[in-house]
């Protein structure tokens, strides 16, 4: 296809989007003058999201403002399915992921007005049936859930695309074997499952299902009359669909069953209402002493120990103060979410009585789409003054202090790769390397001549920093950090990281184990296959996990993020200081070794079976285990798959054929890469190579 015409195509396309936001924009009364008043707000909006859309961050989008309130802005963005010529429009649904943990923690604010749920009360006092290994569990409060600081490990249930009725279970379950990353109440480090159980808790303590409880308390009295479940399980006529950006591949809706923690779906306009209701003026659905609750900050004990302001302590929200605003005296609270398809934001400035929604189909930063709007609207009613870009000098290099070498060198982690922090040789900065497997190191030592001296290991660096006496810089990617110890662990820490104005732990260094202990069998170099995952799990969750031991950490384990092994059986959380961490047990499993990590059963890729040219038969057995194959050179397949049967052809991180998602049924499978099959059993599943 010729540039020209694609330049045309492209033209014609954005000019129907604008046609259709047009129409959107001016059912708005009074539109002309709207456009003069929000004039900074009207242009912010639309500048930033067609930018989104334009560079393959999101193919459709919807943005919302309400000012003292009344619906000032909005307007909508792309095609919500492209199929139909279906553009998005002010009713089209998304999901809009983690911004539903606001409507979980009003809830239970609602149950508090109610008399019959204390925010310091344990967890355990309406919830017996919560247990873990960790008898610390029981010092949980339901404020922890909200400010993040219970100490779970994070993240255990799935996202797919059928309903699935089990996820308090699944839960539960998963709990009932599992530790706490740290003491509850010692820091906020996000934490979803904390919000799947206070949705368990609303249901308990009110008596009716959870999004029954939140349509009558919440929907219905703000008229909100177009939200609900995820759109997966709803299944509206107007619903933005997923394209990959690419290929133009178009996705089902996602099923989100974890309703608190990011399982509702509305529009922008419904989210503007519901932030609204947090504002000077607005529709009254919770008490004032828990409106004023839910503004201000809940500190934990690691909160006054970084240099600058953290997020998430508070109550559900990222942060309820923006420090340049505050300095000004505006507030500002910010939610936002992500799902594997779509991102939204909700932002309020509540004494303003302004409220800001953005969602987009895509994996765009709703906060930093959504950043542009309200500064436009604060700039329209001339508040504050927004935050001004940056300009950075580089400084030059100076000494470090002669005592961090001793103290910060070493392991690291952040949460799913282990790494080594060196001092350069002029101690004038630091680096950051990829951390090397044994057999890595092995090979190396072998191959001496493939060591470059620039490089640690012959490994080249993730990141280097020079010190100008406060701080560490890496100008290139616009990283200032600095090096903290609290509470004897050890911090690489990311100063005002943009859009949130905070501080934020990149990296926590691992100890040295005083007596290393090694598992019942070796790890090192593995590769392992989920064998549990239900047929219609969500696109992308299916990948290779790699386990390593790393060379100089006798004792971890790298195993989906950083474990320290505890037994011949067990190996425990490392990194302490990160969202959705799992332990990883190892347990027999008809006569083999598996790995049970969260609700996942793995097994080494022993399992898979190599395919052969011709015909390859694959049965789900009575246990309903995924069953894999595995290509020792490259061929093309075909595929016949039974009714609702999942088949996955993978390599690496990278799925090359998704029976969910791709139509052509024939394809080249590369060379060591593997096939997924999962569906109930007496599924047979045929592949057929040449």
């Amino acid at each position: 296809m010729s540039k020209k015409l694609c330049t045309l195509i492209l033209s014609i396309f954005m000019a129907a989007s604008i046609n259709s936001t047009a129409l959107a924009f001016d059912s708005t009364k009074n539109s002309a003058a709207v456009n003069i008043k929000y004039k900074n707000t009207v242009t912010a909006a639309r500048e930033t999201m067609w930018k989104a859309i334009t560079t393959g961050c999101g193919g459709g989008a919807a943005v919302a403002v309400i000012d003292r309130g009344k619906i000032v802005y909005s307007e909508c963005f792309g095609a919500a399915d492209r199929a139909k010529n279906s553009m998005v429009n002010k009713y089209t649904r998304f999901n809009i992921g983690s911004t539903s943990k606001m409507f979980v923690t009003a809830a239970v604010m609602m149950l508090v007005d109610d008399g019959k749920i204390h925010l310091d009360d344990p967890v355990v006092k309406y919830l017996p049936e919560f247990t873990m290994k960790d008898p610390r569990h029981k010092d949980i409060t339901v404020r922890m859930l909200f400010n993040h600081s219970s100490g779970m490990p994070g993240t255990s249930t799935p996202t797919g695309y059928e309903i699935d009725g089990g996820t308090h279970k699944t839960l539960l379950d998963c709990l009932k074997r599992a530790y706490l990353k740290h003491e509850p109440g010692a820091m906020s480090m996000y934490c979803n499952d904390g919000f799947t159980l206070a949705e368990i808790l609303v249901e308990k303590v009110s008596g009716v299902k959870f999004m029954d409880f939140i349509d009558k308390r919440i929907f219905k009295p703000l008229a909100m009359k177009n939200s609900g479940a995820s759109t997966g399980e709803l299944q509206p006529a107007n619903a933005a669909f997923y394209y990959e950006t690419a290929s133009g591949k178009k996705h089902p809706h996602e099923v989100m069953m974890v309703y608190g923690a990011g399982g509702i779906s509305s529009t922008a306009e419904d989210l503007c209402r519901f932030g609204y209701s947090f504002c000077d003026g607005g529709r009254r659905i919770m008490s004032k002493a828990s409106l004023a609750e839910m503004r201000k900050t809940q500190p934990t004990k690691f909160s006054d120990k970084l240099k600058g302001p953290q997020m998430m302590q508070e109550m559900g929200w990222e942060y309820v103060n923006l420090a340049t605003y505050a300095r000004q005296g505006v507030q500002v609270m910010s939610k936002g979410g992500n799902t594997t398809y779509n991102s939204s934001c909700l932002q309020v400035a509540p004494a303003e009585g302004i409220a800001v929604a953005v969602i987009i189909s895509g994996n765009a930063s709703g906060e930093s789409l959504a950043r542009p709007i309200l500064d436009g609207i604060i700039k329209d009613r001339k508040l504050a003054e927004p935050k001004k870009a940056e300009v950075i000098k580089p400084a030059e290099a100076k000494i470090i202090p002669a005592e961090f070498p001793a103290v910060y060198e070493g392991f690291y982690t952040n949460g799913g790769k282990i790494f080594t922090l060196s001092f350069d040789a002029e101690k004038k900065g630091f680096a950051i390397y990829p951390a090397v497997s044994v057999s890595e190191a092995a090979a190396k030592k072998t191959a001496a001549s493939e060591i470059n001296g620039a490089y640690k290991n012959g490994v080249e660096p993730l990141y280097t920093f020079i010190y100008d006496g406060e701080f560490f810089h890496n100008y290139e990617n616009k990283i200032k950090c600095y090096l903290i110890e609290v509470n004897g662990a050890k911090y690489v820490v990311c100063s005002n990281i943009a859009d949130y104005e905070v501080d934020s732990i990149l990296f926590q260094k691992l100890e040295a184990a005083a007596k290393p202990l090694s598992m019942k069998i070796d790890l090192d170099g593995k590769t392992w296959l989920f064998r549990n995952l239900k047929p219609y799990i969500v696109h992308g969750a299916v990948v290779l996990v790699n386990s390593n031991l790393i060379d100089g950490l006798p004792g971890y384990v790298e195993f989906n993020g950083a474990k320290k092994i505890e037994a011949a059986d067990f190996a425990s959380i490392a990194a302490t200081a990160f969202r959705d961490q799992m332990e990883i047990y190892l347990v027999e499993n008809d006569g083999e070794i598996w790995a049970q990590m969260g609700f996942c059963l793995l097994s080494q890729e022993t399992c898979a079976k190599k395919v052969s040219t011709g015909i390859n038969r694959v049965f789900i057995g009575p246990k309903n285990y995924n069953e894999w194959l595995k290509l020792d050179k490259g061929a093309i397949v075909d595929f016949e798959i039974p009714e609702k049967g999942r088949l996955i052809v993978i390599k690496s991180e990278t799925p090359i054929f998704d029976s969910a998602i791709d139509e052509n049924k024939e394809i080249y499978a590369p060379e060591g890469s593997f096939i997924f099959c999962a569906g109930k059993f007496g599924d047979i599943f045929k592949v057929n190579a040449k």
